[in-house]
């Protein structure tokens, strides 16, 4: 059992569909309140957190914006209960290469991917509020299994994951800062049903990892009262399993 007390606001960062609405109903059905944000998928937030009731409720913002970042955190503020968490689940996945690798491409990636993050650690380090709080950043399998796909995107997370540590120190003692790196759990991109029946259960425990998994791991982290600076990597073990690319392109 941890120490930490379940008693406010936990902002899920692309709440509003897949991964994130996952990570948002388990930790609702933990005791925490959920604050859904969503960038285009505003009924689903809104959905989402109708179903979730006990306070949820659904906040939009353009996390490429620092402005709207601040927004959302302020309308957190009024919600009128301690903030107590931030889950980075948000991620722009777009594909690049070393052939078309650009300024344009890599500075999108790393925005969305590692500095909207960041910042909203800063955020929640603003909201002075007492009690045990977190960060806990989704990052990805590739970061200990890479391969040259999708290279801005693994550059960005690759950077969020190194992070850990140097947020987990500056934000200390009041905030908790851990990562997760999920392998393969939903169909992505231009991947095709066939590719994903295929490559999803290729991991060392023969078995893909699901949304379920990831959301298990993250209620872990956000009530691990004496974890901090931590990489939990969670995901059958396909980072045991070599590929020179992607699933996608197998």
């Amino acid at each position: 059992m941890s120490g930490a007390a379940k008693d406010g606001i936990v902002l899920v960062t692309g709440a509003g569909v897949r991964v994130g609405a996952a990570i948002a109903r388990r930790l609702a059905g933990e005791g925490w309140t959920i604050a859904a944000h969503y960038r285009r998928s505003k009924d689903a937030a809104a959905a989402l957190a109708e179903e979730l009731g006990a306070g949820a409720f659904a906040v939009g913002g353009d996390l490429d914006d620092q402005a709207a970042i601040d927004a959302m955190a302020a309308e957190i503020g009024r919600a009128g209960r301690r903030w107590a968490g931030v889950v980075n689940c948000a991620a722009s996945f777009e594909y690049d290469s070393i052939a078309d690798f650009s300024f344009d491409k890599a500075l999108a990636s790393l925005r969305t991917n590692l500095v909207a993050p960041v910042y909203l650690a800063c955020a929640l380090a603003r909201a002075e509020a007492a009690g045990d709080r977190f960060v806990i950043n989704i990052a990805d399998q590739k970061i200990t299994n890479p391969n040259p796909d999708f290279l801005s995107y693994t550059l960005a997370k690759l950077t969020l994951a190194h992070a850990t540590d140097t947020l987990a120190m500056a934000l200390a003692p009041g905030i908790r800062v851990n990562c997760v790196a999920p392998g393969l759990m939903l169909i992505s991109g231009a991947q095709t049903p066939e590719n994903f029946a295929r490559t999803h259960p290729r991991t060392a425990l023969g078995r893909g990892t699901t949304p379920d998994d990831l959301a298990g791991a993250v209620a872990y982290l956000a009530g691990a009262s004496a974890v901090t600076g931590a990489l939990l990597t969670v995901d059958c073990g396909q980072h045991l399993v070599r590929a020179a690319r992607d699933v996608m392109f197998e």
